[in-house]
């Protein structure tokens, strides 16, 4: 099995051409598809699809239907303990730029699954998870909706919850035993 180092590269390099709709197909055909296990599992707040066949379709297809790109802000790769597999959480923004004008920022985290393939020199992706950040979906949406809730509405929850909080201690005090104080080493 590669490093953690060589996994990272292997997946930044993956991510950089499943969420770039300007690779073309028989790029992915030839570069993703030979990283991806017979039953690899692609999940995302709308889906759940099953199969090398099914995740085929569904990259072909966006890269045909929809216009976007991935910035990569963070990527970590934690190796299981036999050292044979892992996993890796990428953290970063798909811009879609499905409008001339318009690019929408959505923060996306994706988290791999992977194991090691026979030869030892590279990975096989066992899942593909796609988070998107609610609360950024709202403060990127276009127009005044962006602005209210990212100007308004959040700091306006933030001053109720902290008058909240800080009433609840003054009138209840803290709930169960103290933790014990930390000590010097």
């Amino acid at each position: 099995m590669p490093s953690a180092a060589a996994i990272e590269d292997q997946i930044r390099e993956l991510t950089l051409l499943m969420y770039d709709t300007r690779v073309a197909l028989p790029v992915l055909e030839q570069r993703v598809l030979p990283r991806l296990a017979p039953g690899v599992i692609f999940e995302d707040p709308w889906l759940r699809a099953r199969g090398r066949d099914r995740f085929r379709i569904g990259l072909r297809g966006f890269h045909c239907v929809i216009r976007f790109d991935f910035e990569i802000f963070q990527l970590a790769v934690e190796m299981n303990p036999r050292g044979d597999g892992g996993r890796a959480l990428v953290d970063g923004v798909m811009n879609l730029r499905q409008l001339g004008f318009y690019t929408y920022p959505l923060r996306t985290i994706l988290v791999y699954d992977f194991d090691g393939t026979a030869d030892g020199e590279g990975l096989q992706i066992t899942r593909l998870e796609e988070m998107w950040s609610f609360g950024d979906m709202i403060a990127s949406a276009p127009l005044f909706v962006g602005w209210l809730y990212q100007d308004v509405l959040r700091p306006a929850a933030g001053h109720f919850f902290t008058a909240a909080f800080w009433l609840s201690c003054a009138l209840f005090g803290p709930k169960g035993a103290a933790p014990p104080a930390p000590t010097a080493r």
